[in-house]
């Protein structure tokens, strides 16, 4: 499935899923769920930023 960064470019969903820390993705998932996977690629790089200080590469189509 393919979704949409910060640039407006396809990113594969799957792929920048594998990224993601464990914690963070199951917090989102039982708070946002049922979502669309654009709406949890979208919260997921605010929470990642938040929580770590830095943005979640997939998302500003930073190198990853």
């Amino acid at each position: 499935m393919k979704v949409k960064d910060y640039y407006g470019n396809d990113v594969n969903f799957e792929a920048a899923a594998n990224l993601m820390n464990d914690d963070i993705r199951e917090e989102l998932h039982l708070e946002l769920a049922p979502c669309t996977e654009q709406e949890f690629f979208d919260a997921y790089a605010k929470a990642h930023e938040e929580k770590f200080g830095e943005e979640f590469a997939p998302y500003y189509n930073l190198a990853w």
